[in-house]
């Protein structure tokens, strides 16, 4: 990964690195839309300067606008109908979409409260292979791999998680604890993403820098993501996501 790929975009207007990666044409637009509702596709959505993010789907859509489910809360449904400009993020066959539109108003979907929004003009087109890496905050993300057969830690070692994204990450451990090898898979490892359940993934090393931690030898591992299942693929976009609009938010601040 280069340095650009390291650096996250404003969620406001998409930036730097992401901006090969949006689409503007409208009957583009329209169809992954269809494809979302088609597969009836869960979406993350946030309004306008939020951080909580709430599971919603879209409902229906024809030719300038769609309707999407909205939080059971009155309260909520009210600060989605009064916010300037919703976000919603999801996932459509290993593809990472992103879009916002607003403002909305509220109205009856087969009898249940929809919120109607008009069609995004451009949406985020992200596949997994090209999906930025993004540091988490230091010590917040961790990663149990195998620990050297002579390791006095077990069977187990916790590595630090320095950068993430949907196509892999790397990793930094104690160099006696852990035996990182170019071109070795690493099966059955487990990332503790907050809010769910550690998440056991398989990890090709891609590369290994020898590196310094707290004054002692440690490795750093660059490691590709391999047979990632949906819905492991899933949490990591959302996480990952979440990391997007925490670092954007702090750059508006």
């Amino acid at each position: 990964m280069t340095d650009q790929s390291h650096r996250a975009a404003s969620e406001s207007d998409a930036e730097g690195f992401f901006d090969k990666y949006l689409v503007h044409d409208a009957r583009a637009i329209h169809r992954y839309l269809e494809r979302l509702l088609e597969g009836r596709c869960t979406l993350l959505g946030h309004v306008e300067g939020g951080t909580a993010s709430t599971v919603t789907a879209l409902l229906d859509l024809d030719d300038t606008s769609y309707r999407v489910d909205v939080p059971r809360s009155p309260e909520d449904q009210r600060a989605w109908a009064a916010s300037a400009k919703l976000s919603f993020e999801g996932n459509l066959d290993r593809v990472a979409l992103r879009f916002h539109s607003g403002p909305g108003r509220l109205v009856m979907h087969e009898g249940r409260p929809a919120l109607a929004l008009p069609l995004p003009t451009r949406m985020l087109h992200l596949q997994r292979r090209e999906f930025v890496r993004l540091e988490p905050p230091t010590g917040t993300l961790q990663c149990r791999v195998p620990a050297r057969r002579d390791s006095q830690q077990g069977g187990w070692t916790v590595a630090t998680i320095r950068d993430i994204g949907g196509g892999g990450l790397a990793v930094l451990a104690p160099g006696e604890e852990v035996a990182f090898v170019v071109g070795d898979v690493i099966t059955g490892c487990e990332i503790d993403l907050p809010g769910c359940d550690p998440l056991v993934v398989d990890l090709c090393v891609r590369h290994v820098v020898a590196r310094q931690r707290q004054g002692k030898d440690a490795l750093q591992a660059g490691c590709e993501f391999v047979n990632l299942s949906p819905g492991a693929e899933d949490k990591l976009f959302r996480y990952v996501m979440q990391l997007d609009r925490q670092r954007a938010q702090k750059g508006r601040v």
